[in-house]
């Protein structure tokens, strides 16, 4: 009776949307420009899917993906951008030109800050820096001359008097093996990427070159760059043996942001929002290594220095859900064939289906069921966190080439995060402490290989 009734009401909406147009054809066009932006955009694909929005990536980076989402002839409406790229387009530092940019660039909107990408600073073992004013006169590698690593390294530059005529900005990016250091044909270089990135594993591993610390400054820069954040990479935090780093070492870092053009529609806005939530970037690195500066729970997050957060995202982020005639239509309609402009539309203008007033006469008698409907659907989603926990420990029962720690792990701690932020009335509240005690059971079972491992090696 309910598929039936949602059938009706959802045909009756389906003839107002014809009257009134299309609103969007349902289709997220993502400017990617790396494997990790690119690996965490595939991990939407199929929640946006589910719904009915199509994901289309573009192999696009720093300036190019931001004059993508402003120019009106692009079809590019969403796209990571480096925290602080925009933002060094402003204030004292900044030419008339690029405050001219930043005045088209900040009305872009974010969706939410991702992961941190640090900003590393090598030199030859021969050059250590106390700060970056000791770059004046130097060589430098920052990148090439689009990207947006280069530009919020000109702009750390010249806040430390370091101007682009007293010093060789080279426009290229320092090799895996720092051949370009070690051969003397830079005196440094500047990357700014995930810690977990081949590149820069690669290059804290060799031996004959150093990376700067920024201890002596970090709180100056953390104060003026609101984009900006101080990391402090532990005593061997990469390596035991050899002890990679051999002594503290703090860092600077930005945190990517998935940027939307502010025309993009709400109802997609909310979709992607909500995949961007389930889908954090991992805490493991491709060989199941703890990423370094990850913590459980900080990001995604709504806090962003740079762009405006629509209210649509931000009500995403507090109910931990999208609006429900969205959650109910789209995978709906998406299941029935139907347009997404006709999803979009009655999620735009949900408020006006109460013009369909002769729906009442048949809705009321069945008024009764509302209570028992709302508990099955609390149940439900319940049961579904029950069913992703039973799907862990059973591929720990069969053992063998399916157990993997550390992606049961990442797996467990993804359920635990989400059963945390789950609201559900007083009456099942034991219902949902029990869920959380059955985490802690499975948690319990995970760490038990690893004592086993620690006995015996005593």
């Amino acid at each position: 009776m309910a598929t039936v009734l949602a059938g009706g009401l959802g045909f009756a909406v389906y003839a107002v949307t014809l009257q009134a147009g299309s609103h969007t054809d349902g289709r997220i066009v993502m400017a990617v420009g790396n494997p990790h932006y690119r690996q965490l955009a595939e991990s939407y694909r199929s929640d946006l899917e589910r719904n009915g929005v199509r994901l289309d990536l573009r192999e696009l980076e720093g300036f190019k993906t931001l004059k993508a989402l402003v120019d009106k002839d692009s079809d590019v409406n969403a796209g990571f951008v480096k925290g602080g790229l925009v933002g060094s387009m402003q204030g004292r530092l900044a030419t008339d030109r690029a405050k001219g940019r930043h005045t088209e660039y900040a009305k872009l909107q974010s969706l939410g800050r991702l992961f941190y990408e640090p900003i590393w600073v090598f030199t030859r073992h021969d050059t250590p820096l106390q700060s970056l004013r000791d770059l004046h006169d130097k060589r430098i590698m920052v990148g090439n001359k689009d990207s947006g690593a280069r530009r919020i390294t000109s702009q750390l530059l010249r806040a430390n008097g370091v101007a682009k005529d007293e010093a060789l900005l080279i426009n290229e990016e320092l090799s895996a093996d720092a051949a370009e250091l070690r051969q003397g044909k830079t005196d440094a270089a500047i990357l700014i990427l995930p810690a977990d990135a081949d590149k820069i594993q690669a290059l804290l591993h060799v031996t004959d070159i150093r990376l700067m610390d920024f201890s002596a400054e970090a709180e100056a820069y953390d104060n003026r760059f609101p984009a900006l954040t101080k990391l402090v990479m532990r005593t061997g935090s990469v390596e035991f043996q050899p002890l990679i780093p051999s002594a503290d070492i703090t860092l600077l870092a930005t945190s990517v942001a998935l940027v939307v053009r502010p025309t993009i529609d709400a109802s997609l806005a909310s979709l992607l929002t909500q995949a961007v939530l389930d889908n954090p970037k991992s805490g493991f690195d491709k060989n199941g290594d703890p990423v370094l500066f990850y913590k459980a729970g900080e990001f995604p997050s709504a806090s962003d220095p740079e762009f405006e957060v629509p209210p649509q995202a931000r009500q995403v982020y507090k109910t931990n859900e999208v609006p429900f005639v969205l959650r109910l239509m789209a995978p709906f309609n998406k299941r029935m064939g139907l347009p997404y402009n006709f999803t979009a539309y009655a999620s735009a203008h949900a408020a006006k289906l109460v013009l369909l007033i002769p729906a009442l006469a048949v809705l009321v008698p069945f008024g009764r069921f509302l209570p028992i409907a709302y508990a099955w659907n609390v149940r439900r989603r319940l049961l579904y966190w029950y069913r992703q926990l039973k799907a862990v420990e059973k591929s720990l029962d069969s053992g063998g080439a399916k157990y993997d720690l550390a992606t049961h792990k990442a797996e467990i701690e993804r359920i635990d995060s989400r059963v945390r932020r789950m609201r559900v009335p007083l009456y099942f509240s034991s219902q949902l402490y029990d869920l959380r005690g059955h985490i802690d059971l499975v948690r319990h079972r995970l760490e038990r290989p690893q004592q086993e491992v620690r006995l015996a090696a005593e």
